[in-house]
């Protein structure tokens, strides 16, 4: 359900669209606000003996610049998103986006922050004690799940992030090391269900670093094309993880050979069972 709403800044009055919607992940009802322009002469324009709307708290201010570059990079390159342009959306003066943030960078990290904040918020940890070897297995396939619908989440986001990468060393360095975390805590679980005898894997490292390469793919094909994930091919990528990590191997490191695999994901699990390279050869794409 959408309806229009008019908020004043200062003696001016702005247009916006709220349209409630379902969270599909944490299923909460959220609103989004898009700036349709300033109203009309009759709206815009405070009378004389008529009191200025109170001013906004900064930090209400600030979120509303982040959400109005969000919205730009849904529609813009992200090189065509500009400090003026974040405030226009936002429905502020210019010189107010430089009192919450010091240039475009700064406001689409602030974003890109909140995504990852969403993104560590849902995911599952997999500190906790393993259970049995269904209530593993259904850990797995959830987490993977949720990681493919981010893409259709936060499109303009993680395309800039995909665009912003290619001339910004400082992001790739923090990706590199993020990645370096996720495949280092992926494969100490791996380790922990071997440990209990609930898989056997020879390397959980080289598994772990193949695994997650492939969501990683998938993942930034559907952020680059600007599209959802496809559902089977989702359902291939799920069943790849639950092939990898609860059937493949048998009890003495060897390859069952009861399961197929696609040729490529084979490849990849042969390598890291034979203790070879962990270096995917997919690219990595996840901005967890």
């Amino acid at each position: 359900m959408a309806h229009e709403v008019i908020k004043r800044v200062g003696r001016r009055a702005y247009r916006y669209q709220v349209e409630s919607y379902r969270d599909r992940t944490t299923h909460k009802v959220r609103s989004r606000w898009t700036y349709l322009g300033v109203a009309d002469a009759a709206a815009g324009s405070l009378g004389p003996g008529e009191p200025r709307a109170p001013r906004r708290e900064a930090s209400a201010t600030r979120e509303g610049l982040i959400d109005a570059f969000e919205r730009l990079a849904e529609r813009l390159p992200y090189a065509a998103v500009t400090a003026g342009a974040v405030a226009r959306e936002a429905g502020l003066a210019h010189g107010t986006f430089y009192r919450h943030f010091k240039d475009k960078r700064a406001v689409f990290v602030a974003a890109l922050d909140r995504v990852r904040a969403e993104f560590d918020r849902e995911k599952p940890s997999f500190d906790a004690p393993c259970g049995t070897l269904a209530e593993e297995r259904a850990r797995v396939r959830a987490w993977v799940e949720a990681l493919l619908l981010k893409p259709g989440e936060h499109p303009g986001v993680l395309h800039a992030f995909f665009e912003a990468l290619e001339n910004d060393e400082e992001l790739r360095a923090e990706r590199g090391a993020r990645r370096n975390e996720r495949v280092a805590a992926f494969g100490a679980y791996l380790k922990g269900l071997a440990e209990t005898g609930i898989i056997a894997v020879v390397s959980a490292d080289g598994l772990a670093a193949a695994l997650l390469a492939l969501v990683d793919a998938v993942f930034r094909a559907a952020v680059v094309e600007r599209v959802t994930v496809d559902p089977l091919l989702a359902a291939g990528a799920v069943d790849v993880f639950d092939r990898a990590i609860f059937q493949v191997c048998a009890p003495d490191g060897s390859v069952a050979s009861a399961t197929v695999l696609p040729t490529g994901a084979a490849n990849a699990m042969r390598v890291a069972s034979a203790g070879g390279s962990t270096t995917p050869s997919l690219p990595d794409s996840k901005v967890q």
